[in-house]
Parts: structure tokens; C-alpha cells; sequence
């Protein structure tokens, strides 16, 4: 196992303890909880445990997506 498998396995463990607290904590919230951003999340978001509202998660997920091992190739 390399040092890249390592850091996978870590990625992955990690994921999944967030998706764990996040169905231990229940509903998400309200509003988005980006710092300028306060849109309201659709009540079907919120009980799947949505912090952020639409936009904000996809740029959210674009950053993620920018700095990912996997971009790099």
C-alpha cells in the first residue's frame, strides 16, 4: 500500500464519518450557512441534512473537485 492508497483510504473514512454525523444530526438547516451568502434551502434539501443552498454547494464541490488528487492527472 502507497502512500496514495493511504491518503485515499483516509479520504474515504473521512467521508464517511461526515455522512454519519450528518444523519445523526438530522435536519440541515434553513438558510445557507456560507458566510455572504444566507439563500434559503428548500425544506426537502433540509431534511436530507443540506447546510448550503444550491449554488453554494456546487461551487463548493468545484473547489473540492480543483484541489483533488485526481485533477492533477
Amino acid at each position: 500500500m502507497d502512500a496514495i492508497d493511504v491518503a485515499q483510504q483516509r479520504q474515504q473514512e473521512d467521508i464517511e464519518h461526515a455522512l454519519q454525523a450528518r444523519q445523526q444530526s438530522g435536519k440541515g438547516l434553513p438558510f445557507c450557512s456560507m458566510l455572504d451568502c444566507g439563500e434559503p434551502i428548500s425544506e426537502l434539501r433540509q431534511h436530507m441534512g443540506a447546510r448550503l443552498c444550491i449554488d453554494c454547494a456546487k461551487a463548493n464541490e468545484q473547489e473540492a473537485r480543483r484541489w483533488s488528487p485526481r485533477a492533477a492527472r
